[in-house]
């Protein structure tokens, strides 16, 4: 039989393919046979008792140990006090080595502190003379990921106080000393708001960016952010019931020059609206309007009227220099708004949008996107009776408002 030629050691080629490359492999370190349970603590350790104190102890600790990590640790900032809500721990598998790394002492600098310094810093300060040992494998790891914000501190309270010095200790001499107040409207009482105030135990990953509609534009030679899908200003003003002086002219809009012939003739319609009657609703004024401006009324109003923010003549569009508290007479341009109960799958309950006289409130059809009515636009005859009432106020009070008349299914009711 032929002699068989020998195989090469393979930690023998590799070595000498090492010496050959003059590369110098890194030393084996030995692992001890130990399994560690690692405890990440979410705050900054400068002491270690008071750093294990707020885990409950060394006794929480050997339990935790004892049940070899399959136990929650309950953590507080503030161990002495009770009323305290813990925060619960959570224990994930893990591979992780735990290394003690030696390195020995140098001399200080003046006004250095070796605290102040990370460890990558003083291991390249110790240009490698620190020994690494491995101590043990670490398979898991107790983690705090719930929220610690978010808490009423009580320490301060005096009930709490009283309540901690007689009930915590068990003394049954103490517990029967304990009374309540007795005292009856006593602004000191003791209504504790809840412990926490989040409904959620760990916080929303966010994932915060920016808007793709958001781009970067040159204007005037500074960068500035433009959202491209952002709705065009109207700017219409809007003003308060508490308002002194109503706008008499338009502002920071362009001139009636500037405007191309669509829009002029958009100004132009409107001008002649407002000439018939002082106020409208937006909803009177698009069913008055031709349909190929209907959706230019909303940019082009800045150049005719205002708007009511609030008050009796809420979201209606007033022409500048008229001030509808100023005369009883525009009382009957007042807004009211109905509360429609409907069914919306009743056929007679019909889309504003494809009614011409949408603005119109006669009590006999009800229009189901359509809730505010001007009382000049109202002809039920029910409410006309309301609305001509000779008992009027000599001023304008704008912090009252009549009783808001319901509808349900077809019925009017006078809400109280």
């Amino acid at each position: 039989m032929d002699a068989q030629p020998e195989r090469a050691d393979p930690v023998q080629s590799t070595a000498a393919s090492s010496r050959d490359n003059h590369i110098q492999s890194s030393p084996w370190i030995p692992i001890p046979d130990k399994r560690i349970i690692c405890v990440e603590h979410p705050g900054i350790i400068r002491n270690v008792e008071k750093g294990i104190a707020t885990l409950g102890g060394e006794e929480a600790l050997a339990k935790l140990a004892a049940a070899n990590g399959n136990m929650a640790l309950h953590l507080r900032f503030r161990p002495d006090d009770p009323m305290q809500p813990p925060i619960e721990s959570r224990t994930v598998p893990t591979n992780n080595l735990l290394l003690k790394i030696t390195i020995p002492r140098r001399k200080k600098r003046r006004g250095t502190k070796d605290g102040e310094m990370t460890l990558p810093e003083k291991l390249r300060a110790a240009k490698g003379n620190y020994k690494v040992e491995a101590i043990g494998r670490i398979e898991k790891t107790v983690r705090f990921r719930d929220m610690a914000s978010f808490q009423w501190n009580s320490s301060n309270s005096d009930f709490i106080n009283k309540m901690k010095d007689k009930l915590m200790d068990g003394d049954y001499e103490k517990i029967r000393s304990f009374e309540l107040s007795k005292d009856r409207g006593d602004p000191n009482s003791e209504i504790l708001p809840p412990p926490t105030f989040s409904n959620t135990v760990i916080p929303h990953t966010y994932f915060y960016r920016q808007n793709p509609a958001v781009k970067r534009a040159l204007i005037d030679g500074k960068t500035s952010l433009l959202n491209f899908q952002a709705a065009p200003k109207t700017l219409t003003p809007m003003v308060h019931v508490t308002i002194a002086e109503i706008p008499t002219k338009p502002a920071d809009v362009p001139e009636y020059a500037q405007l191309d012939s669509l829009h002029k003739e958009c100004v132009d319609h409107l001008r002649a609206l407002f000439e018939q009657r002082p106020i409208w609703t937006r909803r009177a004024l698009y069913n008055n309007f031709p349909k190929h401006l209907q959706t230019m009324v909303r940019f082009t109003m800045a150049h005719v009227a205002y708007m009511w923010r609030a008050g009796p003549w809420r979201d209606t569009c007033v022409k500048y220099g008229v001030d509808p508290r100023s005369d009883p007479k525009y009382r009957f341009y007042q807004s009211v708004f109905f509360q429609i109960e409907t069914h919306k799958s009743r056929p007679s309950y019909q889309s504003g949008s494809n009614i011409d006289n949408s603005h119109i409130f006669d009590g006999k059809r009800l229009i189901r996107d359509g809730r505010c009515f001007q009382l000049c636009d109202v002809t039920d005859p029910l409410m006309q009776q309301l609305i001509n009432t000779p008992n009027l106020r000599k001023t304008c009070d704008v912090s009252h408002r009549p009783p808001i008349p319901v509808l349900c299914d077809g019925s009017l009711t006078q809400s109280k």
